[in-house]
């Protein structure tokens, strides 16, 4: 059902682009998230792994070297790969993972490392991709991100030391946040668009190369965590990488970047949510088995 939804967003958002006159709200719809993700946050150094570190090297890196390699042909299309592959873990990461049976905290330490590194990397990368769009300077992203996650971090980390009950109630409510990401996702869909009926209409290929490219992106992600995972942690190391934050780089991508370059991110969720939806039938499918 909520795979259904994201299509449905996606599907509105290319139809009905009305969102596009919402575009402030998504800023505020990701905090939103990211509150909700930031209320079971706890680390031990138990938990912490080589991978992690490995993993956050590969978040950082790949986008700048995908960036390069592709920018001498097509300007907008590197742009669209960088911010579709700098996404950090995603906020559902962790809910599949538990899905799955696996080890939740293992992807949890990585949301909230590879959350926090890119926060605080991606307005010194960003002027170094968004030159052809406008002059981007450190100062004008550095703030807004660092307001963007962390006030949402201290809040659930506040509520949850401070007021345990209401903390235990939200987390009960922690599953109604993926509304907020079908909203943020239509709203997206609708800007990038508006954006291609005004400004590409003689341009579509480059729309049909980007899903291709975000298709392509999602299936190296979750291939190379599971081959980092190694035999213990296949499927959390394939989740951390391969399940990506898209609601934060959507903003990042419309508001420093270009409504065109969000629809990496957009495509991404589709291949994503396709995928995830796959490997829960394929272990619920086996789990099954094994009862019967």
């Amino acid at each position: 059902m909520k795979n259904s939804l994201l299509l449905i967003a996606i599907s509105l958002g290319a139809a009905l682009p009305y969102g596009s006159d919402y575009v402030f709200l998504i800023r505020y719809f990701l905090m939103v998230l990211l509150f909700f993700s930031f209320l079971n946050i706890k680390a031990g150094k138990e938990i912490i792994r080589k991978s992690h570190f490995v993993i956050l090297a590969i978040i950082l890196s790949s986008p700048l070297i995908l960036f390069y390699l592709i920018n001498p042909f097509n300007h907008s299309l590197a742009q669209t790969v960088f911010v579709t592959a700098i996404a950090p873990t995603a906020i559902a990461a962790p809910v599949i993972i538990s899905l799955k049976k696996g080890n939740v905290e293992y992807v949890m330490f990585s949301l909230m490392l590879n959350n926090i590194a890119v926060a605080l990397l991606i307005p010194f990368l960003i002027p170094l991709v968004a030159f052809g769009s406008s002059q981007v300077r450190v100062n004008d992203i550095l703030f807004p991100v660092l307001v963007t996650i962390f006030i949402p971090l201290a809040l659930a980390q506040l509520i949850r030391f401070s007021l345990p009950a209401i903390w235990k109630k939200l987390v009960e409510w922690k599953d109604s946040s993926f509304y907020i990401l079908v909203a943020n996702i239509y709203i997206a869909v609708s800007d990038a668009s508006t954006y291609i009926r005004e400004e590409l209409t003689s341009n579509l290929p480059i729309v049909f190369l980007i899903a291709l490219v975000s298709a392509l992106l999602c299936f190296f992600y979750f291939g190379l965590g599971w081959l980092l995972g190694g035999k213990n942690l296949r499927a959390e190391a394939s989740q951390s990488l391969g399940q990506k934050n898209n609601a934060f780089t959507i903003w990042i991508a419309i508001t420093f970047i270009s409504p065109l370059a969000a629809l990496g991110p957009v495509f991404y969720v589709l291949f994503q949510n396709t995928y995830i939806s796959y490997t829960l039938y394929k272990f619920n499918k086996k789990l099954h088995d094994e009862q019967v």
